[in-house]
């Protein structure tokens, strides 16, 4: 038994200050009839005592601009970001690169920038995904011991050299090249600020079925690695490698993987670990998170070792009655008013939330609830990379919260045969106790002389059907994914059309351009912009707030011109011109023929006109004039509305005030000439 305790202790001194999480060795004094003695032992109470708040999955996803950040690794699938080690501009360019994490990954699985995933490709990392079109180039690097620098970076850069390899070191090299100004609110809105991050899987670790060292996410895999590995606790790997404690690890990642049933079908492994630690972190708090995510426990081995124990029911083989029972005390049926709860509250990581936090479906004891009210204790599984592993792992805490029986009993000597057990089974007459315990907190009593009297647990009972599943019935409802895929293309405008108007000019009709369109939807304005066809140069169409029309300068007869207009928004972000519209401006005297089948239609506040246009092959448009008396020669222009000859046309007059209207409709040519106007009559608007 020295070796073991001994082993113990040295585990807990390397975890640095393990009280605070789910083990613990302890040296107390303790007093009776028999003297005074001391209590030496190990706890597998966590508690949350000067505990600091461990870092979310999400923290990782956020850029670091510090110097001395501290060094990050990670175990599983999980999606970073990283420290920025390099950033500076050149020719309108911005060079960034990204320290990951420490050691090798597995793979690099996913890169995103800002919220799109896009990928790189081939060796030189060009980003074609829209929108970034080739002007973005992402480079990485999976941490090897010796690396290869980024050589594109030397070659603007002279400073970097290639001793600047980052060995050890995952990384991503990222250039923001030029773009044009009228294009920087869509490829590069965050300017310098884009962030980049990497769905990657982490380390990897010892299979200790297959010996083999490869990527796995199995809890105790990932446990193991931690405690030996150089960047975590730095135990002696013999620690971990003797007979019993390798049958120990052997036996804890089987359980791991077994496969359990899920609510939607199918079967996931009992237990995985997905997530990351820093280096500033103490290795205890660490260790104590991996345990929580999968209800394990360090425990000692009887050669020297230590192993891991996956919580698995069983019958205890560990019997202790009336006659190892010497004493107790705190002895009651369940827990106190401020140590329970009905209500189960807990975190875990989802895949499906971007990698984060995620609530998961609280465990509730409804008939307890409904009797006293919810008590809650809230959890963070954050290594738990599933709603089903949270679920169970909620079902054991509410156990362990809500206990039949719960107490402090003190053992002699016969006691000895529980140290490293998880379960023994309590039987006490006297209180009519019969049940299956878990062993919370065990210590060895030692007397005066350094003599061992005898052993104290702490004690909780936990039955069968706390580690029951039913995936149906206890599952419950994971959260519904909130990614939501943002359409973040601009509509083109409708009711494009590009007409010829004749406006009078020093006593001339001169020739301009119109075009119509639909009113731009909310947050959206209209850009247009004219040219001869031959040209190549744009000429701006200037467009007001609200406006459906708009004019372009004055056009030449003879000469064929197109139009075209799209959607901005009020960011400066531009959507694609719309297909050009021609047309070819006609110094044309022949007016053509008068519209037929006019009818009219007054409402509240509005008018409707109908007509069909004349069969003359330069018909243009009709010009629609408007007056409150039956009189054509005091009448007003209020609309031209182009179209194709022999076809059914229409306007609404909206806006009206309560009254009698009187249209007069004209058909006209490009060049502006009107054919004879057509009466629609009195018209009553309500």
């Amino acid at each position: 038994m020295p070796g073991v305790i001994e082993s113990f202790v040295l585990f807990v001194l390397t975890a640095a200050g393990v009280s605070g999480t789910a083990l613990a060795v302890g040296v107390s004094l303790i007093t009776g009839a028999i003297g005074i003695g001391l209590s030496v032992g190990l706890s597998y109470l966590a508690s949350s005592l000067f505990r600091p708040e461990p870092p979310k999955p999400e923290d990782i996803q956020v850029t670091l601009k510090s110097p001395v950040a501290p060094r990050q690794r990670h175990y599983g699938r999980v999606k970073t970001s990283g420290v920025l080690t390099f950033a500076e501009s050149k020719n309108g360019a911005l060079f960034k690169v990204l320290a990951l994490g420490t050691g090798l990954l597995d793979a690099i699985e996913e890169l995103w920038v800002d919220d799109n995933r896009v990928v790189n490709s081939g060796a030189n990392g060009l980003v074609p995904t829209a929108p970034y079109g080739n002007r973005l180039l992402i480079q990485t690097r999976l941490g090897l011991a010796t690396e290869t620098h980024y050589a594109h970076l030397s070659g603007f850069f002279t400073e970097w050299t290639s001793a600047h390899r980052g060995d050890g070191m995952s990384s991503l090299y990222a250039v923001q090249y030029a773009v044009k100004q009228d294009q920087i609110s869509s490829i590069f809105p965050n300017l310098s600020n884009t962030l980049y991050r990497a769905v990657v899987r982490g380390a990897k670790v010892l299979n200790p079925v297959t010996g083999l060292v490869d990527w796995s996410d199995n809890a105790a895999a990932v446990v193991r690695d931690y405690i030996v590995h150089a960047d975590g606790m730095r135990l002696p790997v013999s620690l971990v490698s003797t007979s019993q404690a390798a049958a120990g690890w052997l036996a804890a990642y089987n359980r791991a993987a077994e496969a359990v049933p899920r609510k939607g079908g199918g079967t996931e492994p009992r237990y995985r670990l997905w997530g990351t630690y820093r280096f500033d972190e103490r290795p205890a708090d660490v260790l104590g998170r991996m345990q929580e995510c999968c209800d394990a426990r360090i425990v000692p081995t009887p050669d020297g070792g230590v192993t891991l124990d996956i919580g698995a029911w069983e019958e205890p083989t560990v019997i202790l009655d009336e006659d190892a029972i010497v004493g107790f005390s705190e002895v009651s049926r369940g827990r106190d008013i401020l140590t329970t709860a009905n209500t189960i509250r807990a975190t875990y990581l989802s895949s499906v939330h971007d990698y984060q936090s995620t609530d998961a479906d609280q465990w509730i004891d409804d008939a307890d609830a409904a009797l006293r009210g919810e008590i809650v204790t809230e959890r963070q599984f954050i290594l738990a990379p599933s709603h089903s592993q949270a679920r169970r792992l909620m079902k054991l805490a509410a156990y362990r919260a809500n206990p039949s029986w719960i107490g402090n009993f003190q053992f002699n000597l016969k006691a000895l045969a529980a140290f490293g057990k998880r379960f023994v089974r309590i039987r006490y007459p006297l209180f009519g106790i019969n049940e299956v315990f878990e062993v919370q907190d065990f210590r060895f009593n030692i007397g005066e002389g350094g003599i061992l009297t005898g052993v104290s647990m702490q004690l909780i009972s936990m039955p069968s059907t706390a580690y029951a599943w039913n995936a149906a019935t206890e599952e419950g409802t994971a959260p519904v994914s909130e990614n939501v895929v943002v359409d973040r293309t601009i509509p083109l405008p409708t009711g494009f059309s590009f007409g010829v108007n004749r406006i009078t000019v020093g006593g001339q009709m001169v020739p301009v351009g119109v075009i119509q369109f639909n009113l731009a939807p909310a947050g959206l304005m209209i850009e247009g912009r004219y040219k001869r066809t031959a040209d190549s140069a744009w000429q701006v169409i200037p467009v007001g707030d609200q406006a459906t029309e708009a004019q372009t300068g004055a056009l030449s007869d003879g000469d064929q011109y197109e139009a075209q207009v799209r959607h901005i928004t009020v960011t400066g972000r531009q959507g694609a011109w719309t297909a050009s519209q021609t047309l070819t401006v006609v110094a044309d005297t022949t007016a053509p023929g008068v519209v037929s089948g006019v009818t009219k239609t007054g409402g509240a506040g509005t008018v409707n006109l109908g007509w069909t246009s004349p069969n003359s092959a330069n018909y243009s448009a009709a010009n629609i004039r408007r007056n409150t008396v039956n009189t054509e020669g005091t009448a007003s222009l209020v609309r031209t509305e182009y179209g194709a000859p022999s076809a059914a046309d229409g306007w609404q007059d909206t806006g009206l005030a309560a009254g009698t209207y009187y249209y007069w409709i004209k058909a006209r040519n490009a060049s502006g000439v009107e054919s004879a106007s057509v009466a629609t009559g009195a018209v009553t608007v309500t």
